[in-house]
């Protein structure tokens, strides 16, 4: 306990510039009353200022790229809290194996130097792969992405799946700081083909592409609009499948605007163990195109460390597509099940035609989730834990439902 108050106090200190404090507990004894005098020392020194930052270790990556994640420049107050909150930027990036900042004496006391010292690791990911999935079946997978491409903090990926109910193709591109700002740009281009016989009597081919820019509201809140424009065919329809699937059938093209905020005061990016993230997403589609409908979706995220390497979390989410024009097609529902509620086959919950038992979507839903990690006894740097968790949730609502259960 005495530790853990030194600890707090030094941080305290440290955000009233006080960068070299001193921190020294004095300890007196009373054995016959069974009690402990403990007296803080606390030793003087003056308000320091940031005088010089040093980055070194990035041999590929440009400083710029590490200096943007610092929440200090030269000349700003000391602070201990911001200090901090800059070497955990700097870890969230991905580009380094080891993360050290420091503070060190400057040419007067009232300076200090802030020395950032990295070591660079691998940003590029390059797989191939081949195996079998109980929702797409046997399949081959290639996947090459660069995090950190020309070492200027840009995120380059190309990725192709090839599996026996589905294809898909997908390049994308990122520049963290556009202009240099703190305004995320960048595009994705895509081409699907799904094979939906099993679930709703359906193959399905979506392709098209999307520009997108983000940027922060304040400094746990972030927006990023995205206009989507794509190609979506339905074709190949089983003779007995049910009316409402065999009235989807054609081409249709998307013209869609959307805009999504981010909340999130987690203690990680990466490897989250504490705090807080929620999400608002909505889309609008009629600029152009065929479709004409208007959907948000409302979800949220808590981590409680319960104790060293066990995390408990929970997860909600819900969401709702309404069209004001035609109904809402099949393409643009929402489908629950496979990866999104665990426990359920792909597609497997929701609104299905009571003749064919297709799956049909729905206009609304929720889920939710809690979850426990928990560590296997392995070592740390495998990144390998445990997880205990329970799914829940529903899907609900289509335009006509006369004959759907």
């Amino acid at each position: 306990d005495i530790k853990t108050s030194i600890e707090h106090m030094t941080k305290k200190l440290g955000d009233m510039q006080y960068a070299f404090v001193n921190v020294v507990p004095d300890v007196n004894r009373n054995r016959d009353a069974h009690s402990i005098d403990v007296v803080f020392n606390i030793n003087e020194t003056p308000r320091v200022y940031v005088e010089r930052i040093n980055v070194d270790g990035n041999v590929r990556t440009l400083d710029k790229v590490v200096r943007r994640q610092l929440e200090l420049v030269e000349g700003d107050p000391f602070n201990r809290t911001l200090l901090s909150k800059s070497e955990q930027n700097i870890k969230d990036l991905g580009y380094f194996s080891k993360v050290d900042v420091k503070t060190l004496p400057g040419t007067t006391p009232d300076k200090t130097v802030v020395d950032v010292t990295v070591e660079e690791q691998s940003t590029g990911e390059v797989s191939l792969g081949a195996g079998f999935s109980t929702a797409d079946g046997p399949l081959a997978d290639f996947h090459i992405r660069e995090k950190n491409f020309l070492g200027r903090g840009q995120d380059l990926g190309f990725a192709a799946t090839i599996a026996g109910a589905r294809t898909e193709f997908d390049v994308s591109f990122t520049e963290p700081y556009f202009l240099d700002r703190d305004l995320a740009a960048g595009f994705d281009l895509f081409h699907t083909t799904k094979d939906q016989q099993d679930q709703s009597s359906f193959d399905q081919s979506r392709t098209g592409g999307a520009l997108r820019m983000g940027y922060p509201l304040s400094e746990n809140l972030r927006q990023t609009w995205k206009y989507r424009v794509e190609n979506n065919e339905i074709t190949n329809i089983d003779s007995d499948a049910s009316r409402y699937i065999q009235d989807q059938e054609g081409t249709r093209v998307t013209s869609a605007v959307s805009q999504r905020i981010d909340y999130s005061d987690l203690d990680s990016k990466i490897f989250p163990t504490d705090g807080v993230t929620a999400w608002v997403d909505t889309e609008f589609a009629g600029l152009g195109g065929d479709a004409e409908y208007v959907m948000g979706k409302l979800g949220g995220a808590y981590y409680y460390p319960v104790a060293d390497g066990w995390v408990l979390s929970a997860l909600g989410e819900t969401g709702i597509v309404a069209s004001y024009g035609s109904d809402v097609k099949i393409n643009e529902r929402f489908f629950l099940g496979g990866n999104n509620l665990r426990g359920f086959e792909k597609a497997g919950v929701g609104p299905r035609d009571i003749g064919t038992d297709d799956s049909l979507g729905g206009n609304q839903f929720y889920r939710g989730s809690v979850e426990l990690m928990f560590p296997l006894g392995l070592p740390e740097d495998m990144g390998v834990a445990g997880h205990a968790f329970t799914d829940f949730g529903s899907l609900w609502g289509i335009d006509d439902a006369s004959t759907t259960s």
